[in-house]
């Protein structure tokens, strides 16, 4: 018996290794493919995947801080840009689960005169509208002259507040369509919705934000609140194609904004919001239908979440961030249980194109690895 139970332990031994190293092989493939793009032109990436088949795995390449030569690290907390908005748009199906707000609110309920006054249709813009994007109103955050003032140093948005950029920037700008028309995403009705959940709440939405990810002890996770030891972020605003420390930037700028931008995380406990989310973990059942109700046009896009389905995933959900200091991409793959995340402190954003080149191919053969090759 004891014969016949060695060459049995050495076979199974034999092919959990093969198992294991079937499981590896892609994730040894997709450091090479982000050691490349940090050996070319991208300051830091990091990639985090997870799946029943492949397991849970963070790969790292390139630099956090590189004036001090200090490597990027698995823990190491990003701006998220966009992404911010899922958390957003979970707060507010939150609210309406608490019955504070309503799908179907005209946001003249919760919006002084003021604004609506100055708006054309706002009397007619509900908070559905917002969540999806179908409001039709002028993106203020892609104003050239907002955006050239910014970006020349002419302007200091922790000396402004957001509605005086509102009134600067937003009243009186024809919108692209009338209130349900079709989708044009605008981070406007973001910011719109923050101011919302201040009246609804009678406080302020960041302390219930900060608050929901307590409770569902997302620990790492900051909102409008510069993170300890939060690594640096480059950008290449002379577009010279060298990059440069944009980290005061994007600290001021994601401190800043309102419900369209604001979250750090590092990218596992970002991933692991994406996924408890989809699961119905911190959303009840409605709540997940109404934001995963497409549109049905390209991109697709929820209330909250966006959709996309192409060769080779066939479908995923999720959110992307750009910024001049970071980029981001976050996403769930339903039919293979799958998150899959890819963040750089490396902006894309006013940036020459040479940077978005070196991150789209990246991306790009990081999914084919997942599921092709």
């Amino acid at each position: 018996m004891k014969q016949l139970l060695k060459p049995l332990l050495i076979i199974m031994m034999f092919l959990a290794c093969i198992q294991s190293h079937g499981q590896h092989a892609k994730f040894r493939r997709i450091q090479h493919i982000i050691d490349e793009a940090t050996n070319k032109n991208l300051v830091g990436v990091s990639v985090y995947i997870k799946s029943p088949k492949l397991g849970e795995w963070v790969g790292v390449a390139g630099y956090s801080d590189v004036e001090n030569g200090i490597k990027l690290k698995e823990e190491d907390v990003f701006g998220l840009a966009s992404i911010s908005k899922v958390y957003t748009a979970t707060a507010v199906f939150s609210l309406i689960e608490e019955g504070k707000l309503n799908l179907d609110d005209k946001i003249a309920q919760y919006l002084p005169s003021e604004i609506i006054d100055h708006v054309k249709y706002a009397d007619s813009v509900t908070v559905r509208h917002l969540l999806g994007h179908t409001s039709g109103f002028y993106n203020y955050n892609q104003d050239p002259e907002l955006n050239r003032l910014y970006l020349e140093g002419h302007l200091k948005l922790d000396t402004v507040s957001h509605l005086e950029i509102l009134q600067q920037y937003f009243y009186g700008k024809e919108p692209t369509n009338k209130p349900g028309e079709r989708f044009k995403y605008s981070s406007t009705n973001y910011l719109l919705l923050s101011m919302i959940m201040d009246t609804a709440l009678g406080y302020s939405h960041v302390d219930y934000i900060r608050s929901m990810l307590k409770e569902h002890n997302f620990t790492q996770t900051w909102y409008k609140e510069t993170p300890p030891q939060l690594i640096k972020h480059y950008g290449d605003l002379n577009q010279d194609g060298i990059s440069e420390d944009l980290t005061a930037q994007t600290i001021e700028t994601t401190n800043w904004y309102s419900g369209d931008d604001g979250i750090y995380a590092p990218i596992s406990e970002a991933g692991l919001f994406l996924e408890n989310l989809v699961k119905g973990e911190i959303l009840n059942e409605s709540s997940l239908n109404e934001m995963m109700t497409w549109n049905d046009k390209k991109p697709d896009f929820g209330l909250g979440l966006s959709a996309d389905k192409a060769f080779p995933y066939k479908f995923l959900v999720g959110h992307s961030g750009s910024g001049i200091g970071m980029r981001t991409d976050l996403y769930y793959v339903p039919h293979k249980d799958m998150t899959i995340a890819i963040f750089s402190n490396s902006g894309l954003r006013s940036a020459s194109k040479s940077f978005a080149e070196t991150y789209y191919a990246m991306r790009k053969r990081i999914i084919l690895k997942l599921f092709l090759l």
